[in-house]
């Protein structure tokens, strides 16, 4: 295969989907507004990607400030299943 376009950003990959442009593989997080309306399709539903870890790398534990412990807790909310 020789795919026309390259991106590293899933958005990117996304819209391209959505236009027609092509397949994607991206996590559900970006997809799943568009496979719900339709606008998408999952063409391999038994077939699985490797699992990627979402990850907050901060400094240390001890003095965390709330800023980053805002964002550490509403990543765990977003992101679920990465737990």
């Amino acid at each position: 295969m020789r795919p026309w376009m390259y991106a590293n950003n899933g958005e990117t990959c996304c819209a391209a989907a959505v236009a027609g442009q092509g397949v994607a593989l991206q996590p559900g997080f970006l997809v799943r507004k568009d496979l719900e309306a339709g606008r998408l399709v999952e063409l391999m539903p038994g077939y699985r990607s490797a699992r990627l870890g979402v990850y907050a790398v901060y400094p240390t534990r001890k003095f965390v400030t709330p800023k980053v412990r805002a964002l550490v807790d509403y990543l765990a909310s977003a992101f679920p299943e990465a737990l």
